[in-house]
């Protein structure tokens, strides 16, 4: 290569370096005027202002002193949700500790105080003849499946044998019988007895205390009594009680 063409080419190449170190230095010096400039591909960290409290001396970054913070007054500070602190319940104590009265009803000096009576209840209507009577169903003590029948007692108003009357009963299967009070001593003092049938039977039959045998003078009224039917209860078992 001729020596006029190396040295020009040695001057071209002196002088692009001597522009790139300008360059160079110029990028470096902006860098270090300005270090969060867009030039700087590896700015340094942001830093993070502290909250000054009043009365502190404020913070310096680098040497340069900061003013101090101005405190802003807003009429309702703003909270994240999750930083409300918890609400502090104040209980206020009524004015007075006076407990509410009882209401107390005096009665008037002139008034006079009302009685309660107790309503009367009407006694059962007594019945027009002089007995009455009460009817139950049980086995016959001896007797069984072969017999079915009625038979009772008649008292006064002491509960005392009353014998001297008659029963009369009829009914079903042309029955018509006068009992003696007294003939059956197995029922009592005042026991009487008669048989319905020789066996088991469903039906009704009429019974009647009576003064005599004539029928024409009744004691009680007419009483029905209604056989089941059962061996276990073929004993019309009838109690005759004066009531007045």
């Amino acid at each position: 290569m001729p020596k006029g063409c190396g040295a020009r080419l040695f001057n071209f190449l002196a002088v692009v370096f001597l522009g790139l170190s300008g360059i160079g230095l110029g990028w470096v010096v902006e860098i270090a005027l300005n270090p969060y400039g867009w030039l700087n591909p590896f700015p340094p960290p942001t830093p993070v202002a502290e909250a000054t409290v009043p009365g502190e001396m404020p913070l310096s970054f680098a040497g340069a002193t900061l003013p101090p913070p101005q405190v802003v007054t807003a009429p309702q500070a703003v909270t994240a949700a999750n930083d409300q602190p918890s609400p502090t319940w104040t209980v206020t104590p009524a004015d007075t500790d006076t407990p509410i009265p009882f209401t107390t009803i005096t009665p008037s000096p002139t008034s006079t105080p009302r009685m309660q009576t107790a309503t009367p209840r009407p006694s059962p209507t007594r019945s027009v003849f002089t007995y009455t009577a009460e009817i139950g169903y049980q086995v016959h003590p001896v007797q069984l499946c072969d017999w079915m029948g009625v038979a009772g007692t008649v008292v006064d108003l002491e509960g005392r044998p009353a014998p001297g009357v008659f029963v009369h009963i009829w009914g079903l299967g042309g029955v018509d019988e006068m009992a003696p009070v007294g003939a059956n001593p197995r029922y009592g003092a005042s026991g009487w007895e008669v048989r319905l049938g020789r066996a088991q039977i469903v039906g009704n039959w009429n019974v009647q205390l009576v003064a005599l045998p004539d029928k024409q003078t009744p004691l009680s009224d007419i009483y029905t009594i209604s056989m089941p039917g059962d061996c276990n209860r073929n004993l019309a078992l009838v109690r005759f009680q004066q009531n007045h």
